[in-house]
């Protein structure tokens, strides 16, 4: 399915990992009628979280403390088989502007997921309940975007948020959210140290100014922060940095870029829906964007990686959770829908 902008919406697409003869499982949850219970917010005890969590050794060592902050967390799904886990600062504000369920921003009947971050400090991710297969296809929609837009000015934001407590970075230089993403351990909301040490695969977007990446025209490599579509796996073998953890392994202009070039394979266009998808099978991870780019036009990026010969980080010996929304409680502010949550695990 391209993407689009108006009128109905087709059904998802038939899972294609390429070696499975049938499924054996589906979970789908496509928020028409979806069951989401009643969600009141409590005070974040701060949870060890390892040394990268909120109060996390590292940041103990630079003299650094959570504030307080309060999260709510509900099961939904067909027999629970999501997690929405959210986090604020700001407890009087109804979980509702976080998370919910909204008319499809493209027009007609259909529902989707609403998952927005009124300040930088608020989070809100969806994640399975229970750990990945060693075989699966999660795939899902995800569009309209409003996360910046990584030009000169406020770039999504009211002005003047800072990354604090866990860096006096000027929080306004990145924006974004995550389309899907494998982690090692059980997503939630945490400071963006955290997040950065447990990826194992990615597809997200950081709108940033001044430009740190490259971004592919069909072309050439061009130095941009403007709506990248960022498809990556982690280095394991890379010197892991204390704040951004192992190198990227950048996939763009048709290829696995070498370790530390930070590159996007294209940009998205915020007035549009996309297909995103992450398969496992083995040790072959495969990640997927389908719909209309920027530089591309309308098409499908798709890429696998050899994890287990690349050395991806924590590839083998650790759980596979996705993730997709915004679980940086001191970074991004927005909106982003996504619709059609699709599990599909092979015989």
């Amino acid at each position: 399915m391209l993407a689009f902008a108006c009128g109905e919406r087709p059904k998802p697409a038939a899972p294609p990992i390429a070696s499975q003869s049938s499924v054996a499982a589906t979970l789908l949850e496509d928020f028409e009628s979806p069951e989401i219970g009643a969600v009141a917010w409590a005070a974040d005890p701060h949870a060890d979280a390892g040394p990268w969590g909120d109060e996390g050794a590292y940041h103990a060592r630079r003299g650094v403390h959570a504030p307080p902050a309060f999260r709510a967390s509900v099961r939904f799904g067909k027999g629970g088989w999501l997690t929405a886990e959210s986090s604020t600062r700001t407890p009087d504000r109804p979980w509702s502007r976080l998370f919910g369920v909204a008319k499809d921003p493209a027009g007609g009947n259909n529902h989707v997921l609403r998952i927005a971050s009124v300040d930088h400090t608020d989070a809100t991710i969806v994640r399975p309940t229970a750990p990945l297969p060693d075989r699966y296809r999660i795939s899902l929609r995800v569009g309209f975007a409003s996360f910046g837009d990584g030009l000169p000015g406020k770039n999504g934001y009211d002005g003047g948020e800072t990354a604090e407590p866990w860096s006096s970075d000027d929080a306004t230089e990145q924006n974004g959210f995550y389309w899907l993403t494998i982690l090692d351990a059980v997503p939630g909301p945490h400071n963006n140290t955290w997040i950065h040490h447990h990826r194992k695969v990615v597809i997200d977007s950081d709108n940033h100014y001044p430009p740190w990446m490259e971004m592919w025209n069909g072309r050439e490599f061009f130095a941009s922060g403007e709506h990248p579509i960022m498809m990556f796996a982690l280095d394991g073998h890379g010197r892991d940095d204390d704040r951004i953890g192992t190198p990227f392994l950048s996939w763009s202009a048709g290829a696995w870029q070498p370790s530390g070039e930070i590159r996007a394979a294209d940009a998205y266009l915020p007035g549009h829906w996309y297909d995103v998808a992450i398969e496992r099978d083995g040790d072959l991870r495969t990640l997927e964007i389908r719909g209309t780019f920027r530089f591309g036009g309308a098409r499908t990026y798709r890429a696998t990686i050899d994890a287990a010969a690349r050395g991806v980080f924590h590839h083998a010996g650790y759980p596979d959770y996705f993730m997709f929304g915004d679980p940086h409680t001191n970074y991004y502010e927005g909106e982003v829908y996504y619709d059609d949550v699709r599990l599909d695990v092979p015989r």
